[in-house]
């Protein structure tokens, strides 16, 4: 009977022992898939997060890069506008000057050119009065000198009577009266000018009348 009994306790026990490791293996399957499930939950949720972060990161970094390319374009698009704002100003500038140069010198010379005229008429006056014009009948060509060309011009210029008196004094016809008159002249200086014009006018008639 102390068998039986000792028997029917060990099979408890063995029962027992063995509803005992199932439940802990129940427990411990339990407790594991239920750590794993909430691992994996976690790890999507994070995840998710990092992607979302990276996601919310990049989007803001293509912001930040649009902003920068944007606030850039519009710097040198304003840059290029003051420089050819400045270019512009300055081809102008230069314009105006050149024109102001132009003018200036078109300006002066047209009074370079009005002055000389005057003048140049005025030369060819004063020298068409000092060389009288060739006459029709001069047919000889000869060499002179200064001396002589200024003794020709002046005889062209003078009167008929002036020729014929030159050409005598020249000749010597009138050598002693034309020393008189230098001694006449050198001598009425201290008279006066009264003097010198009746010894002059005196010797003169006295020219003509021969």
């Amino acid at each position: 009977m102390a068998t039986a009994k000792k028997t029917t306790a060990a099979a408890a026990a063995k029962k027992a022992s063995a509803a005992v490791k199932k439940t802990a293996a129940s427990t411990a399957k339990k407790t594991m898939t239920a750590a794993k499930k909430t691992a994996a939950t976690a790890a999507k949720k994070t995840a998710a997060t990092v992607k979302k972060t990276a996601a919310t990161t990049k989007k803001a970094a293509t912001t930040t890069k649009k902003a920068v390319a944007a606030t850039a374009k519009k710097t040198t698009a304003t840059a290029a506008r003051k420089t050819t704002s400045a270019v512009k100003k300055t081809a102008a500038t230069t314009k105006k000057t050149t024109t102001a140069k132009k003018t200036a010198g078109t300006a002066a010379k047209k009074t370079v050119k009005t002055a000389k005229k005057p003048a140049t008429t005025a030369a060819k006056k004063t020298t068409a009065a000092k060389k009288p014009a060739i006459p029709a009948s001069a047919n000889i060509s000869m060499k002179v000198t200064a001396a002589e060309k200024k003794l020709i011009e002046t005889y062209r210029g003078a009167s008929g009577s002036l020729k014929k008196i030159s050409l005598k004094v020249l000749k010597g016809e009138y050598a002693d009266s034309a020393l008189k008159l230098l001694d006449t002249v050198g001598g009425g200086i201290e008279s006066g000018a009264d003097g010198i014009g009746g010894a002059i006018g005196n010797l003169l008639g006295g020219i003509l009348g021969k």
